[in-house]
């Protein structure tokens, strides 16, 4: 076999171009390679073969070379790649991105998932296009896809899962537990340990409680978040936006009991920074705050605005601002950055005393005198009387 009749039918043909190649088979039929193609054991001893005609040849070596060298050389370098066609199917899987994850990390996790067929097909795009990057981050992304598909996929923020979290101003520390493990499926008793040791996260509040300390906003998480992560997040936004409003950590506890106060208090943004000045000017007198929303808070009873005789007259209540004068010894919700604000900004004047004469609209009446004040509880009272409706929110 050393014509160059013979040498033209074995090397005219490349792998590329063999007629009884089909399609790819789909990937139950085809399984993905999983680390690098090499040469089949055909090709091996098909090398071994036309080398030895090439030793064995004593005429005509170098001619026969520069005729078919360059064919031999791409022959034996070319290898199939197993890719799939199309943008993929169901079902979907979630291929996670961590920081730092190089192309190949990447490729292999798109193999291995069943999302392309070959390490090898997304590898050789990554090769050959430094440009192309991943974002860290939790992808759903479908599963028999052709590498370009897979790497678009990856690099559509579409297809990115995120947990999203809204916690609201105003609710309690133990409400906003509940809505992170419902939306982040955790356990209850993991956040509630999470929060047990407040100086884990920097700050060591005198009430022992990060009640206060977790900022409302709306929050995303990768899936598989722990709930020391979560709170540790929460935690660190309170402290950023503390530090960017100007409040020295020597006083983020009174400013964010005396916040969180006004946060359940008021509903309007001037009553927010009107109330601050009722409560600051109580202060300054020594004169108790009486708050029912602080009393509420240690007996966890909201269900009307108002509290009861028994419950003002409890003295073991630490949080009772009706028979304890200052602030009470922590927090009573999560303040947002407008009660932050009022608390540090009060508006200027002499009102001691406040109270909403119509619960529906949040209408509120501020008064300087006990005597005016007096008149405004009649007012609210008399609101109270003049339905069911209305009785139902007193």
């Amino acid at each position: 076999m050393n014509s160059d009749s013979d040498f033209d039918k074995i090397f005219n043909t490349l792998p590329g171009e063999r007629a009884a190649e089909g399609a790819l088979r789909p990937r139950e039929q085809t399984r993905p390679r999983r680390e690098t193609s090499r040469p089949s054991w055909g090709k091996r001893i098909f090398a071994g073969v036309a080398l030895a005609v090439l030793v064995l040849s004593s005429t005509g070596i170098w001619l026969m070379w520069n005729e078919y060298g360059t064919r031999i050389i791409e022959y034996f370098a070319q290898e199939e790649v197993a890719n799939f066609e199309g943008g993929g199917a169901e079902p979907a899987v979630e291929i996670v991105v961590n920081p730092g994850d190089i192309g190949e990390t990447v490729a292999r996790n798109l193999a291995e998932s069943g999302v392309t067929a070959s390490f090898e097909s997304v590898y050789e795009i990554l090769l050959q296009d430094a440009t192309i990057t991943f974002q860290p981050g939790t992808y759903r992304l479908l599963t028999g896809m052709s590498a370009d598909s897979a790497i678009a996929a990856l690099r559509d923020p579409n297809n990115r899962i995120q947990i999203e979290i809204l916690i609201t101003e105003g609710i309690i520390m133990e409400r906003a537990l509940e809505i992170i493990a419902e939306k982040a499926s955790l356990s209850l008793d993991s956040l509630t340990e999470a929060v047990s040791e407040p100086t884990l996260y920097g700050v060591n509040p005198p009430s022992g409680s990060l009640e206060g300390y977790l900022f409302p906003a709306t929050y995303q998480f990768e899936p598989g978040t722990s709930a020391g992560d979560i709170i540790a997040r929460m935690v660190d936004e309170m402290k950023s936006r503390l530090t960017a409003m100007g409040v020295p950590e020597d006083q983020w506890h009174e400013v964010l009991t005396l916040a969180s106060i006004v946060q359940r208090e008021a509903r309007f943004e001037e009553d927010f920074y009107k109330a601050s000045r009722v409560f600051t000017n109580r202060l300054d007198i020594d004169m108790p705050l009486q708050s029912d929303a602080t009393v509420a808070y240690w007996t966890g009873d909201y269900t009307g605005v108002s509290t009861s005789d028994a419950d003002r007259a409890d003295t073991d209540n630490p949080y009772n601002t009706y028979v304890r004068t200052g602030l009470p010894v922590g927090p009573i919700s999560l303040p947002g950055e407008q009660a932050i604000d009022a608390a540090m900004n009060p508006a200027d004047g002499d009102w001691l005393y406040f109270v909403s004469v119509d619960l529906r609209t949040g209408e509120t009446i501020f008064s300087e005198t006990y005597a005016e004040h007096l008149r405004a509880v009649d007012q609210w009272l008399s609101w109270c009387r003049e339905s069911e409706e209305n009785g139902a929110y007193c």
